[in-house]
């Protein structure tokens, strides 16, 4: 994986494959809100998608409002590799 683009084209495959619900999210007015979020089962998980190999940086903003998200009781993860999306789609499919 080379960059975000190329990570987000992963999960949305991986997604279609595995007959999980992916949409990218947009938030009008609101900045710092994750990227995606997937579902199924009953079960949500939202994602905020970083360029591979750690490069990627939470902006103070999005870790706010992911904050905001986990203390609502979201799943809310931050995902810069193939392996934590494969985690999410078998989670979501247990």
């Amino acid at each position: 994986m080379k960059t975000e683009a190329h990570l987000q084209g992963y999960a949305k495959r991986q997604c279609e494959l595995h007959d999980v619900l992916w949409r990218k999210i947009a938030y009008p007015y609101r900045r710092g809100a994750p990227d995606t979020f997937m579902a199924k089962n009953g079960r949500i998980v939202f994602v905020e998608l970083k360029t591979p190999a750690g490069t990627g940086k939470l902006s103070a903003l999005q870790r706010r409002e992911h904050g905001h998200l986990r203390l609502a009781g979201m799943d809310m993860r931050v995902i810069d590799n193939k392996e934590d999306i494969d985690i999410v789609i078998d989670y979501l499919n247990g």
